[in-house]
């Protein structure tokens, strides 16, 4: 049995508390939040949990294995590294880090600690992508061309004291989102070459909106979209030669929509798991081989994508 801490408790570690159900090797033992409201949420949802209104209190605990950390991206190395000093493995929310160089440090320690780490990203674990790659290696498409690729929602001007997501050093779409759009871009197209077209809007010193558009060595034109402040289908639109492929929600995707010359086909993949529960699942497999990080998702892919946000960022008007 796997026994989660969790640090924090907004919507995401809701989710998690939820989906860690799915995993009949996964139990919440300890929830930390400063929050009295969310304490008692907590208390009401995992009658089973110690709820505790101090993080150290969670990663200090010895009925907790591996701790969770949901906490404001600023937070997540800081929390990280306490976490692994008191020999607890982890799963840390996305983006991991905000940089390379601390992920990296994350990275050595964890291996110092002997302990497992792995960003919390649903992606690696849906079925999907392999099936789209299979797809594409089958020539079903024809010879691809061109993706389009997006993750734009409308905050329609939520706000609450102190959110992180308006905070010009943490904030914004590109590290909100930007997990999802680039774990999906890179794992299907690793020859990216490294020459980008970046626009960005910022308002209030954050990324409400961006776009980068690239090419991978083969010759096919990417184009990216990620916003805060917009709608539009969350999917990835795969155009080849002799057909498309549409994966709606593609970080999560349950289908995929291929059409060509034979017509148009619903392909949906057998998922064992939904949402936060393949990550959880792969968290207790893991741990449970004695491995310290995924076959899955390693900690060098979830580098790569952070240095291609890096990449993206420093193209940004500046702020």
């Amino acid at each position: 049995m796997m026994r989660f801490g969790i640090l924090g408790y907004g919507g995401i570690a809701q989710r998690f508390v939820g989906d860690s159900a799915q995993v009949r090797e996964a139990e919440i033992t300890v929830i930390a939040s400063r929050t009295e409201a969310k304490q008692k949420a907590a208390a009401s949802a995992v009658k089973t949990a110690q709820i505790v209104d101090q993080y150290d209190a969670c990663l200090s605990s010895p009925n907790v294995d591996c701790v969770y950390i949901a906490l404001p991206h600023l937070m997540h190395k800081e929390m990280a590294m306490a976490a692994l000093a008191q020999h607890k493995h982890v799963l840390v929310e996305k983006p991991g880090t905000l940089t390379t160089a601390d992920w990296d440090q994350l990275c050595e320690e964890a291996k110092r600690q002997d302990c497992f780490l792995m960003e919390a990203l649903k992606t690696p674990f849906y079925p999907s992508s392999e099936i789209v790659k299979n797809l594409i290696e089958d020539g079903a498409i024809g010879q691809v061309y061109e993706a389009d690729v997006n993750y734009c929602y409308d905050l329609k001007d939520q706000t609450k004291p102190g959110w992180y997501i308006h905070d010009a050093k943490q904030g914004g779409a590109l590290y909100d989102i930007g997990s999802y759009l680039y774990y999906f871009v890179l794992d299907l197209f690793p020859d990216c070459c490294e020459e980008l077209q970046v626009q960005a809007e910022l308002r209030n010193q954050i990324d409400v909106h961006f776009t980068c558009e690239l090419n991978t060595r083969s010759g096919v034109r990417i184009l990216t979209e990620g916003a805060i402040d917009r709608e539009r289908p969350r999917e990835a639109l795969i155009r080849g030669t002799k057909g498309t492929l549409r994966i709606p929600y593609y970080y999560r995707a349950e289908e995929i929509i291929l059409e060509n010359a034979q017509g148009v086909q619903t392909i949906r993949p057998t998922l064992h798991y939904t949402d936060l529960g393949g990550e959880i699942a792969e968290v207790c497999r893991c741990v449970g081989n004695g491995w310290l990080q995924s076959p899955l998702y390693p900690q060098a892919k979830t580098r790569e994508v952070l240095a291609f946000m890096e990449a993206i960022r420093s193209r940004f008007p500046q702020i």
